[in-house]
């Protein structure tokens, strides 16, 4: 009897040391897996950032050019006269 209960004891041992095994290789791949897509998520947030501000700083200055442009038609036509 006592020759069963230890080698029930080594089997469970070795399936609970197994499970563990499979556990700790999951997470250690999931874990920089996730970390990754994370990070990805933040450069492209980041990124639209700076296209938005990009963005805005090319419509002030298309404004500003048609203002200028606005002023240096005045401008001829003063010259002109």
């Amino acid at each position: 009897m006592k020759n069963i209960n230890t080698q029930l004891k080594q089997y469970l041992t070795s399936e609970v040391k197994f499970i563990i095994a499979i556990i700790g290789l999951v997470w250690g791949v999931a874990i920089p897996y996730f970390q990754i897509k994370e990070d990805i998520a933040l450069i492209k947030q980041n990124h639209m950032t700076h296209i938005e501000t990009i963005q805005n700083n090319i419509e002030r200055l298309q404004e500003n050019d048609v203002r200028l442009q606005e002023q240096y038609v005045e401008l001829l036509r003063a010259f002109s006269k």
